[in-house]
């Protein structure tokens, strides 16, 4: 009896395991995102919120940096910002590129655009030396990748000349949209609207999660390895913790990025072009010419969300 019942835990613990859905936390626009108020106390409780959550929460993550941030008015390298990235990889965490300046590559000729990833990597590549991460990851600018085959095929050529890997999104989060709106009812001082914003805020990253979690099984018929799209805003480092206990509720756990970029899904070209910046997943469905409900749905923020960020 006793070896029957050890049978059926083993067999409900292998279902378990492969039951689990993997996820990888990426957070843009490092150093911070502090809407230009360049408050230093702000800006270290921000980060110093990120590292303790994910750290407490045993969460490996990826931020990608934009090191026009790090200089000042004059063009010299602060050292604030430096030391803000210095904590990030002390504590185990991971640094990629997202280019110096953040521009777009719909509207960026080839030449300025990869010069600016060049000149995006000349202090962060030397943290990373400092704490022996090797691999090198590149998030475009508003998910931006060339709007025609051609455009698209030199970009990821200069990339692996270069020995980046792309580092592409499938879960696409507008938490940028709730992050200035709450940012915008801290100036306000208006709690109660904050507490909305934060409310609605997360009621969205799960039904996000869900979304795509749906869309992964319509494109590829099971669950896949996700990576989310996050910015390093004041909101996202206060309610971190949120955010990861509903991917937990979701069945996901966390995994670093060259973990997750191991799922096969992530082998699939993409064969359609255009000015869009969109998941992956909407990439692949359009690829392989994927239809269906599955599609429909993506959630968005609410109205007034929308209404503030355009204020």
């Amino acid at each position: 009896m006793r070896v029957r019942v050890l049978s059926v835990l083993l067999f409900l613990s292998v279902i378990t395991f492969a039951q689990k859905k993997h996820v990888c936390i990426s957070i843009d626009d490092l150093p911070v995102v502090d809407y230009g108020s360049y408050d230093t106390v702000v800006q270290q409780r921000i980060m110093d919120n990120l590292i303790v959550t994910l750290k407490k929460n045993k969460v490996p993550a990826i931020g990608f940096v934009n090191e026009n941030k790090i200089y000042n008015y004059v063009n010299k390298p602060m050292s604030f910002q430096i030391h803000l990235l210095d904590k990030w990889l002390g504590n185990g965490l991971m640094l990629g590129n997202h280019t110096f300046s953040h521009p777009d590559y719909n509207t960026e000729s080839f030449k300025s655009y990869t010069q600016d990833i060049l000149k995006g990597e000349l202090i962060s590549k030397e943290l990373l030396k400092k704490y022996g991460q090797k691999k090198k990851y590149f998030r475009h600018p508003y998910l931006h990748v060339g709007t025609t085959q051609a455009r698209a095929d030199s970009l990821a050529n200069f990339l692996k000349a270069h020995n980046y890997t792309t580092a592409p999104i499938t879960i696409n989060s507008e938490d940028y949209a709730f992050a200035y709106a709450y940012y915008k009812a801290k100036q306000k001082k208006d709690a109660t609207l904050a507490k909305r914003i934060v409310a609605d805020y997360l009621a969205y990253i799960d039904r996000d999660i869900k979304h795509f979690d749906k869309e992964s099984i319509g494109v590829f018929g099971r669950p896949m390895s996700q990576v989310i799209l996050l910015h390093a805003s004041m909101l996202n480092s206060e309610y971190l913790n949120d955010i990861i206990a509903i991917f937990r509720k979701n069945g996901y756990d966390f995994q670093p990025i060259y973990k997750v970029l191991k799922d096969p899904a992530y082998k699939v070209p993409v064969t359609v072009y255009g000015t869009f910046g969109s998941s992956w997943l909407d990439r692949w469905a359009l690829s392989l010419n994927k239809k269906g409900d599955f599609l429909m749905g993506t959630p968005e923020p609410p109205e007034y969300v929308r209404k503030m960020l355009n204020e």
